[in-house]
Formats: C-alpha cells, structure tokens, sequence
C-alpha cells in the first residue's frame, strides 16, 4: 500500500517532523507499505524541520546569519541553491519557545532580529556572496505583537516623538509617535510570508486580543497596543504616504501585514503553501491511506488550518483518512465525512497532561491501531 503520513504539529509536546519519525518507525518493520513523509507546517513552531525533508531531494544548505550587536545570536536558516530561495522560521528566532515566561513582554518586545536578517541577506547579495531571488518566512508562534515595525527599523524606519526625539521602535512608544521616517529598501529578493491564520490584526476581537494573552500581554496592554498601531497606521498614510489594506492579516502580531506595506511583502495563507510546496508532486490518485492529526482538532482546522487541507484532498479523493491527534473537540453538529476516522490520544489516558507527558508512547499505540485496520 501507498501510505502518505502528513502530521501537524502537536503544540506542548513535539513538531510534526518528529511525529512523523514516531509514525514511520512503527511501520519500518513491515515492509508491505511505500511510505511517503509530508510533516505539515503552518508556518509556526517547526517551519524549518519541515522544510528540510519537504526539499531534501532538492538538495538544501544551512545558512547562518549572526549578530554581534546585542548578545552573540546566531540565526539558522535554510538556502535552496537550485531555486535561489531562503527559509526563515520567525518562531526560531522571535518566538515564545525561545523567550522565557519571565521576558514574555509583548509591549517591550519587537522583531527587530527579523530585519537584521534580511539587512544581511541583502548585504550578501549586494557582495556577490549567494544568490538569492526569495525569501520565504514562516510567520506564527511569535512572542511579538509589534506590527513588524521592528523588523523595518532595521532597514531604515524611524518614530520620532512630538519633540523629534527618536523613540525605540517597541509598542510601548507606538502611542508616543508624532511623526514617521522611512526610505524605502531596495531589497535583492522577494519577501513571501506564509500565514497560520487568517484573522484581521485590528477587530473587535482581531488577532491583538485573540493571541495577546498567550504572549503575555494585559488587558491594558492590549489596549495600548491596539490603540499605538492605529496611531502607526494614520503616520504611514499621511507621512509615508502609503496605503493600507483595509483588512490587516494578524498572523505573528502583525509582522506579515507590517512587512507587506514596508517591504511589499507577498502573503501566503499556510492552505496555499501545503497545496503549492508540501504535497507538490503527490498523485493522490495513488494513494491508498493517509496518516494525518495535530494535538487539538477542532473547528478551526476545518477553516484553512493544515490539517483541514487533508481532511478536503481525502474527502476528494475518497482516501481512508486515519487522524491521530491529541484531542478531537468539534460540535455535535459538525460531522466528518465518512471516510475520516479519529484516534486520540487523550482515549489512553485519565487527562490531557497525562497524553502530553506520554505523547510519543501515545502517537506509537495510535498508529499499532491504523496497522491493524490496513490489515483487515
């Protein structure tokens, strides 16, 4: 049988490369099934790994990038020389998996680290170090919520107060903005950021009151962000005279959208990306199964999310859809289609912590279950 294993990511517990690898050791031994391995990506936690085995066949180099400014950072990031392109995973290097509890501070916090990076892609370009057409950056899991303005301080953006002091480009200072100054960049490449959510930055809610608080964000703090971006969003009409879309995307705290009216910046939503990039060259036609599952399947991963882009290409296709996933919490009154079936790991255990801590005997039992139903 031809079977295409394709996780998301379990958030808590472990990448979708990593259930991948958990999946397919199970079917090692049995030598009956061609596997193919798809880990999905949203272009949040785990971008990179993903991409890595998405473009191994292509052939792919590490690339590092490091800043002697601050601490001694160094950024990794993945070159295709054959298509000229750079991956970025934002969460690697602005997100909450590499900032502690205790300087979780979304008012204080930018992506500032963002825009050094492309500053130096360009500098390599301009240097004739590498070739480079596009840089593509996964945006999610980002501990920021600062619209991208520290990103594009990097390549030339100033905020001045009502006394044309330049204030540091943090949300705290976004409501003490008077007046903006910005030269535009003419970067080397193109810039795609590849979107987790579709949700509008500035709603009631939009994505600032939706993912403040895992950031660390106050009640307070939202309201001032929310408030300094609108202030930022009058200065770019007026002083930089640029448009603004009508409806801004949300994703990483805004980076995609404050990239996109900076830098042009092209927005891809993470559906786009699986279709294009990930499952590119998958004849469905061929296959027989598909593995699938994230650690909670609910009503948004029918609404564009990764795995809802399976649960579409099977119900397409009428492929047997085994997903694996942590928990599945949809209504009663949303039905999936007959040739999707759940395993979830929270079944073999007495708590969701419980499933978290044992998440990689659990994915083992799960997958003992789909052999057994290939089997029949």
């Amino acid at each position: 049988m031809n079977i295409l294993i394709c996780p998301n990511s379990f958030k808590e517990c472990a990448d979708s490369s990593t259930i991948s690898e958990i999946i397919r050791e199970k079917f090692i031994t049995d030598s009956k099934h061609n596997l193919e391995i798809k880990p999905l990506t949203d272009g949040g936690d785990g971008f990179l790994k993903s991409c890595q085995i998405i473009y191994d066949k292509e052939g792919f180099n590490s690339l590092f990038i490091r800043n002697y400014t601050d601490d001694l950072n160094q950024f990794n990031l993945l070159y295709l020389k054959k298509d000229k392109r750079v991956f970025i995973e934002s969460a690697d290097i602005i997100g909450l998996k590499v900032i502690p509890d205790s300087k979780r501070n979304p008012m204080k916090l930018n992506s500032k680290d963002i825009g050094f990076i492309l500053k130096e892609l360009s500098s390599l370009v301009k240097s004739q170090k590498i070739q480079i057409e596009s840089v593509w950056i996964g945006i999610g899991g980002t501990a920021t919520i600062d619209f991208g303005i520290g990103a594009c301080s990097q390549l030339g953006l100033k905020l001045f107060d009502n006394k044309s002091k330049q204030l540091e480009p943090v949300p705290q200072n976004f409501i003490k903005t008077q007046r903006l100054e910005f030269e535009f960049p003419k970067l080397p490449f193109r810039i795609i950021c590849i979107v987790d959510v579709d949700t509008v930055l500035i709603g009631d809610p939009g994505a600032i009151e939706m993912f403040g608080p895992q950031k660390g964000a106050t009640i307070e703090d939202i309201k001032n962000i929310k408030n300094g971006i609108k202030n930022i969003l009058n200065l770019i009409q007026s002083d930089l005279n640029l448009s603004v879309p009508q409806n801004l995307n949300g994703a990483g705290g805004g980076l995609a959208a404050g990239l996109n009216i900076f830098l042009n910046a092209e927005i891809i939503s993470a559906k786009h990306f699986i279709r294009t990039e990930i499952l590119k060259g998958i004849d469905f036609r061929k296959i027989d199964a598909v593995i699938s599952g994230e650690g909670k399947f609910d009503i948004q991963s029918l609404e564009g999310k990764a795995t809802g882009v399976i649960v579409e290409l099977c119900k397409q296709f009428s492929i047997p859809l085994f997903l694996i996933n942590g928990s599945t919490e949809l209504p009663d009154k949303i039905k999936l289609p007959d040739n999707v079936f759940c395993i979830n790991l929270t079944e073999f255990y007495h708590s969701k912590n419980e499933a978290i801590i044992n998440f990689e005997e659990g994915i083992k039992r799960a997958t003992e279950i789909v052999i057994k139903q290939l089997s029949k």
